[in-house]
């Protein structure tokens, strides 16, 4: 009898100690409590500062050589390249070309209210460099929900 007590004892315990494992690990992957903001920090703008924005050339006297339709951005949240569509007409025939991030230059206009975006390239190195295709990069679920409406249009 004396057996089958620590046996009993041991039979229980590793469920026990399988149960304090996974709870423990459970509290690791779920992270830390959100937190929140009530406006943006110093030194950081939003994403709608930059999209829709005209890229200037710094070699063709501030010209607007094309629109910056997108962002793309790492899984650490770091702004990675800008994709900006250059050529075409009112955005017919437009290619988009991806500027890496540390190639632009930001600075504020006279008023300090909109950022100025610059790139040390001409229009025409723009129109010539290679397009950038988007390709199977992960999609939110905004994305999915956007694409499925207008395929639903169709």
């Amino acid at each position: 009898m004396k057996m089958i007590k620590p046996a009993l004892l041991g039979t229980l315990m590793v469920p026990a100690f399988i149960l304090a494992a996974g709870a423990a690990n459970a509290e690791n992957t779920t992270g830390m409590e959100a937190s929140y903001l009530t406006q943006a920090p110093q030194g950081t703008f939003h994403s709608d500062s930059l999209t829709g924005n005209q890229v200037k050339s710094s070699v063709e006297n501030d010209e607007d050589i094309g629109t910056i339709n997108d962002l793309i951005i790492d899984e650490d949240g770091q702004i990675n390249a800008v994709v900006v569509g250059v050529g075409g007409f009112l955005g017919m025939g437009e290619k988009d070309v991806a500027i890496e991030w540390d190639s632009l230059e930001l600075t504020k206009d006279e008023d300090g209210e909109d950022y100025i975006i610059s790139v040390n390239a001409s229009q025409e190195a723009l129109e010539s460099a290679e397009e950038y295709e988007r390709g199977n990069d992960l999609h939110t679920e905004r994305d999915t929900e956007m694409n499925n409406s207008e395929n639903d249009d169709e």
